[in-house]
């Protein structure tokens, strides 16, 4: 099976290290409604999430969270509840369960093949946002994981299908940097690896006569390649530009502590790092659009630390009360992070007046509905915060598993609220494959 090409893994790396300082908000027509643009925070769950352990119940209009998620009762005021959205992309995809459910879970695009070394699949919600709106911050998207890279999914299915959930086109996985130090020094760094004097200025040469160097060749190649061929390269350019501008562009500067992770942490520290990380980025607006993996897709991590043994995979699928018990705590857990990264937003001021959670979308995701059945057709996402766009304010919107709300048009749903007009589906359609109408009640 042949992996990513030079050029996708060009363009993933290119898109994690943007440039450029930013001092305002990008402001889209219906957002700029209601003040200033709303950030995008994708939060994804891998292996499912079990509808019972995840979905508030609706008591006198006010959700109250399961047991399993208690952690997000504090936020049941700034939350919208979307129940049996159907992922028809993953649906019409071959085998593979995990690897159409995480690879399609935010651009909604069916993958006709996963063996042949081809990959296929579309631009994804965070990154059409990014394309459309070209927010002007020093990062126009940031895509980060605590996961570990494991084994892919079946079928000869590639690992970009588990292991990214941004993608900027139909063959170009954005692939998430996993080490919160790297992160951090990416971020709040000068692109020069933590060197300072001398060896600092000496690597930021190098480094900018290497993009030249390859600027150069690719541009001469440009000429002897054919139109498609030649439109194939403008994603690379793209990258080689970003890439450039990270490394140009001062340090961020903010009111913040910037205190970097230490190396070696293990993983429930990783996710804590990250989180802190993420609030950073905000708070220090490097960047308004980004994604998180708690894991990646297919994950088999034991949980040892929760009294959960067994590949997380594995539990999903269990075949006794201990199984399903140790399942629970992982879940539990799960939404135990979410809830801390959540007050983190809540505890910090916004630029607007309320906090950052007020100023963001939050969108919470599972790679499917149950995962012991690869659930695709019940998805239940949860929406918080809203930056004044989403109408996360305590409601639920559920729909009948028979009606088969497509998932894509929630992502449909989110463009308009971004001031995003236009078809950037097949056939037609407004988002991925089957993204063809607004979600009534999601937007204010």
């Amino acid at each position: 099976m042949r992996g990513p090409t030079r050029r996708q893994c060009l363009v993933g790396a290119g898109s994690a290290a943007l440039a450029l300082p930013a001092l305002e908000y990008f402001l889209p027509r219906h957002a700029a409604a209601h003040g200033t643009a709303p950030r995008l925070l994708v939060y994804y769950f891998p292996n499912g999430r079990r509808p019972e352990w995840w979905v508030p119940t609706m008591v006198d209009g006010a959700p109250v969270f399961p047991a399993q998620a208690a952690a997000l009762q504090p936020f049941a005021d700034q939350v919208l509840s979307l129940v049996n959205l159907s992922n028809l992309a993953a649906l019409g995809s071959p085998g593979a369960a995990h690897a159409m459910g995480t690879g399609t879970i935010m651009t909604g695009s069916t993958i006709p093949d996963v063996a042949g070394g081809v990959l296929f699949n579309n631009v994804s919600l965070d990154q059409l946002v990014v394309q459309q709106l070209a927010p002007d911050t020093r990062f126009a998207s940031l895509q980060w994981s605590a996961g570990e890279p494991g084994p892919c999914d079946v079928g000869g299915s590639s690992c970009a299908y588990t292991q990214s959930i941004s993608w900027t086109g139909p063959a170009s996985p954005l692939v998430a940097a996993i080490d919160p130090t790297a992160a951090f020094e990416r971020v709040f760094g000068s692109g020069v690896d933590g060197l300072t004097g001398a060896a600092a200025e000496l690597r930021r040469k190098s480094n900018k006569s290497v993009i030249d160097f390859v600027d150069e060749d690719a541009r001469a190649l440009q000429t002897r390649l054919g139109s498609a061929d030649r439109m194939k390269l403008e994603g690379y350019f793209d990258a080689l530009r970003e890439l450039e501008k990270s490394l140009t562009t001062p340090a961020a500067t903010c009111m913040a502590t910037l205190e970097p992770p230490i190396g070696g942490l293990g993983y429930p520290e990783r996710v804590a790092a990250f989180h802190q990380l993420i609030r950073l980025a905000f708070q220090c607006d490097q960047t308004r659009v980004l994604s998180f993996m708690i894991e990646f897709g297919l994950s088999g991590r034991s949980h040892d630390f929760l009294d959960a043994p067994g590949g997380h995979h594995a539990l999903s699928h269990y075949g006794d009360q201990l199984g399903r018990d140790r399942l629970e705590r992982v879940e539990t857990w799960h939404a135990q992070q979410l809830g801390g990264l959540l007050q983190l937003l809540r505890d910090t001021p916004g630029e607007s007046g309320g906090t950052l959670l007020d100023e963001t979308i939050v969108l919470a995701i599972g790679s499917m509905g149950e995962g012991g059945s690869h659930d695709h057709a019940r998805n239940c996402p949860l929406i918080f915060g809203g930056g004044g766009v989403v109408a996360a304010d305590g409601r639920q919107i559920a729909f009948a598993p028979e009606a088969s709300m497509p998932l894509p048009n929630l992502h449909a749903t989110l463009l308009e609220g971004f001031g995003i007009e236009g078809t950037f589906g097949t056939n037609g359609a407004i988002f991925g494959d089957h993204g063809t109408a607004s979600i009534p009640g999601v937007l204010v």
